[in-house]
């Protein structure tokens, strides 16, 4: 895989990459067919070492080592050749190597005691990839603890092995999975499942071949951590390797074409809303053939980014091995686009002479920055407040703008009153929020303890650049002391709620008596009026 090649997301759970190969599986222990032209299929040259793996050569399980340097993807002329093996014994149980020195708690380590989906067996009990239609399926799970519960995956795969040659760097999250322990019981555990089926090519040949994990991530001590778990898969559905004649020269490699993104560019480093921009690719063949019809597409992955052309492709009848080929694609973006980084996407398809078709999908990064704004709904404080009081007063705060502000917070300040600040978090665009804030009358810091106050609502909020940004709210309100009844007034206002009270029991009695009389004079005119039917 080339270092320099922009990084998509590949979504794992139990997904499978599409590089694009199109071509018929082989049969097991059947040659595939000869090209058209005549020539016969060349058999790759494998040597005894299986790969850079720090185990056994009997010891087929993963193999993490940390570092803390990812370095860059080895190039198919620096990868490990794959080494034949013809049987398929799991060897001991894989362990996971520590770190010089003793094993760290902030490194990952393989989940080896369960059976999680994808897996006949655990770890512990001799775990091996298995290849099945065509493809070679890696499922491992990883415990343990990382800023943010991310890490990010990258399986090195050469491109003289088995594999239809791909970027399938990802990131992956920590969820929650269910496995099986020895007895069969189901557990609910919580790691990072690595599930990855690579697509095999078309004249794979029989033998053991290593795929390495890389992965990076930030430890929880806040350091970058990178570590490397080695897998092997054994094919045994392929041509079977050829000891060759008197002439002991021994198999050679299988050629095909491998186009990978050498660069990428954009003709602005940050865009605005409503501004165009272009994306420029430079692609280069790496592999062993030429590759043909080359097809190159490019399209925005959201809304608010469109190609400013069309959706067509640009077409090359041909890339030669070792060769560049430049293409350019026009964008454009909607005023109203939601700041943030937005995807795109360029697909790259082509073929060899013998008519295979390959495939890559490449996702890239652009960044759109928009300015922040906010409103919110003016404060309206009661004219007078009385010493001693305590009310709730409401604020509510809308994002404007089309990027979102953080650390949104609303404080009151003024004199003679105490007032908690509401905080209304994260707002993204074109959303709001509300709170209620509890007050306290109290009285004013000067010798006057009473009057006329003045103070102002705080608005503040961060940008996407980490800037402060407040906005203001002018107050007035008037601040009175707290009415003291006498004795009097207290008698006086508890005689008048005894009368209040007796008042309100005589009108209950009347209308009580009211509705009695009510119901017996109905009832005499019913009797009436009934012996008045009956004379008649």
């Amino acid at each position: 895989m080339n270092p320099t090649q922009p990084e998509p997301v590949f979504d794992q759970n139990d997904s499978e990459p599409s590089p694009g190969q199109s071509d018929p599986e082989p049969s097991s222990g059947q040659d595939d067919p000869e090209p058209s032209s005549g020539q016969e299929d060349p058999e790759p040259s494998v040597p005894a070492d299986p790969g850079p793996t720090p185990s056994t050569s009997t010891d087929p399980g993963p193999t993490p080592s940390a570092s803390t340097d990812p370095g860059p993807t080895p190039s198919a002329s620096t990868d490990p050749e794959p080494s034949p093996s013809t049987s398929a014994d799991p060897g001991p149980t894989p362990t996971p190597t520590p770190r010089p020195g003793g094993a760290s708690d902030t490194e990952l380590v393989i989940d080896t005691a369960y059976i999680y989906s994808g897996m006949a067996k655990s770890y512990a009990d001799g775990y091996m990839p298995t290849v099945k239609k065509g493809k070679a399926v890696f499922v491992l799970p990883l415990l343990g603890d990382v800023m943010g519960d991310v890490i990010r995956v990258t399986p090195n795969i050469s491109t003289s092995g088995p594999f239809l040659y791909g970027n399938y760097q990802f990131d992956l999250k920590k969820t929650t999975q269910t496995a099986k322990d020895r007895a069969g019981n189901q557990v609910s555990r919580q790691v990072f499942l690595i599930s990855l089926s690579l697509d095999l090519a078309r004249n794979r040949y029989n033998g053991t071949y290593p795929v390495t994990f890389h992965v990076s991530y930030t430890d929880k001590t806040g350091n970058p951590a990178a570590q490397d778990f080695t897998l092997q898969v054994t094919i045994t559905d392929g041509k079977k390797i050829s000891t060759g004649g008197g002439g002991g020269g021994g198999p050679t490699a299988v050629k095909k074409p491998v186009l990978v993104l050498e660069s990428s560019k954009i003709s602005v480093s940050t865009i605005a809303g409503g501004e165009p921009f272009t994306l420029s690719l430079q692609v280069k063949n790496v592999g062993d053939l030429e590759a043909k019809n080359v097809r190159i597409l490019a399209a925005a992955q959201s809304q608010g980014l469109y190609r400013s052309d069309s959706l067509a492709p640009v077409f090359l009848s041909q890339v030669d091995v070792d060769g560049s080929a430049s293409v350019s694609f026009p964008f454009a973006s909607d005023k109203t686009v939601f700041a943030g980084r937005h995807g795109l996407t360029v697909e790259l398809s082509y073929e060899d002479k013998y008519g295979n078709i390959y495939g890559d999908s490449v996702t890239l990064q652009v960044n759109v920055v928009q300015e922040s704004s906010i409103g919110f709904d003016e404060m309206k404080l009661p004219e007078t407040l009385t010493s001693g009081d305590t009310f709730t007063q409401p604020v509510c705060v809308y994002n404007t703008g089309y990027a979102p502000v953080y650390n949104v917070r609303c404080t009151l300040r003024m004199d003679g009153l105490i007032a908690a600040s509401a905080f209304l978090g994260t707002l993204e665009p074109q959303q709001s929020a509300d709170k209620a804030i509890s007050v306290f009358v109290t009285t004013l810091a000067g010798k006057e303890k009473y009057g006329e106050s003045y103070g102002e609502l705080m608005v503040s909020y961060e940008d996407m650049a980490g800037e402060e940004h407040t906005e203001f709210q002018s107050l007035r309100t008037t601040v009175q002391a707290p009415v003291v009844q006498t004795d009097e007034e207290k008698a006086k206002k508890e005689k008048e709620q005894k009368e209040q009270q007796t008042l309100s029991q005589w009108w209950v009695s009347l209308l009580v008596a009211i509705a009695f009389i009510l119901i017996v004079l109905s009832v005499i005119v019913i009797a009436r009026f009934s012996r008045m039917l009956k004379m008649k």
